[in-house]
């Protein structure tokens, strides 16, 4: 594993519980203490956490850290298979869709091959790939520039071409979700993208699992007031649930 790997597992532990031990991590990484020490002692420099006796808290500043793409990937996997099924019950022969950048996006593509006719438009460079020798998928990619090891076509030109369109359905990811009911990105760079997207669609899903809701984001997105439906898992806490449904937000939970 890559220390770059080793250390988003680490920042994502945090998040979720607010502290980790060293012992504990170094036996789930199958790693010496020592290394991960380092690893702790490495982000303590960049700001990210702060070194405990034993083991580290999380700071403000993780905020804006954003987890490798592989790392996402394998998460949650169950999860986002089941919110990619319900997302994809909506989404007709002959539609166009949006697909935001990332992992749950990615499997909602995959469930998309069945469909006839459909034009797809989508920034992310794993879901073009994934799409690209389906007959049955008009693809189209936004343009724009293609961000290191993370595979999202992001800038003005991006932009400037999704302000073109009006399809279907936008389907947006979510890096956090904020009790206030607001969609928040770790890194700001994405955010106009995922911000025309909405703007494109006739309809608008973010599909986000559980564990966004421990994270906190760098930059707003928008709130979930303005689209139709948020689908999470089940393992969604009972407060944040509670306080989406006190904001007349539109939950699914699978």
């Amino acid at each position: 594993m890559l220390a770059e790997e080793r250390r988003a597992i680490l920042l994502q532990t945090l998040k979720g519980s607010g502290y980790l031990e060293v012992v504990d991590m170094a036996a789930a990484l199958a790693v010496c203490p020592a290394t991960i020490r380092r690893d702790l002692e490495h982000m303590h420099q960049q700001g990210h956490v702060v070194r405990t006796r034993g083991g580290a808290v999380l700071t403000v500043q993780s905020t804006s850290l954003e987890l490798p793409y592989e790392v996402k990937r394998q998460r949650r996997l169950e999860e986002k298979r089941r919110i990619a099924a319900a997302a994809a019950e909506v989404v007709k022969d002959g539609e166009t869709v949006i697909l935001d950048a990332g992992s749950t996006t990615y499997e909602l593509a995959v469930l998309l091959q069945r469909r006839r006719n459909l034009t797809v438009v989508t920034n992310d460079l794993h879901i073009a790939l994934k799409l690209a020798s389906n007959p049955g998928i008009n693809l189209v990619c936004t343009g724009g520039t293609a961000r290191t090891n993370v595979f999202t076509l992001l800038g003005q030109p991006a932009e400037a071409f999704l302000a073109t369109l009006r399809v279907n359905w936008t389907f947006l990811g979510a890096d956090a979700l904020h009790p206030d009911g607001s969609v928040a990105n770790v890194n700001l760079e994405e955010v106009a993208v995922k911000q025309a997207m909405l703007r494109a669609g006739d309809h608008a899903m973010v599909l986000a699992d559980s564990s966004k809701f421990a994270v906190r984001g760098f930059a707003r997105v928008c709130s979930l007031h303005e689209v139709d439906q948020l689908i999470t898992d089940t393992g969604i806490p009972d407060g944040a649930l509670k306080a989406l449904r006190r904001l007349n937000v539109a939950v699914v939970v699978v």
